[in-house]
């Protein structure tokens, strides 16, 4: 969901949303995660991605956009748009820290474990 946040709460949004979602979907079969994007350009300018895995993902990603609305409802000015869409990514190896510097990393081999769909909205 893409909204235009109310004046007062867009200094909150970053803070709050993404606990409020995961409070109370963690129960919810299938929730995988939840993204808050902030943009850089006009700060009341938001984006929620809620992520959806497993063989229901996209049952479960459409019962439950109402709820997820709902529960950003009191940040929302004006809402832009809603959209459902399936992602396909590989899951790809962590990366490894190097021992060379300090706080530095280096991706090791980047191959793909097992392919995974999950369903976004």
């Amino acid at each position: 969901m893409e909204f235009v946040a109310k004046p007062q709460e867009a200094h909150r949004v970053q803070a709050t949303i993404p606990a409020a979602v995961a409070g109370a979907l963690k129960e919810v079969s299938g929730f995988a995660g939840c993204l808050v994007m902030i943009s850089d350009q006009e700060a009341r300018l938001v984006t929620v991605v809620t992520l959806w895995a497993g063989e229901d993902r996209r049952k479960r990603c459409g019962e439950n956009a109402r709820w997820v609305h709902a529960l950003l409802a009191p940040y929302l000015d004006r809402c832009l748009r809603v959209q459902t869409m399936v992602a396909h990514l590989p899951v790809l190896v962590a990366i490894q820290p190097e021992g060379s510097g300090a706080g530095e990393c280096s991706m090791g081999q980047q191959l793909p474990l097992k392919d995974e769909s999950v369903c976004a909205a």
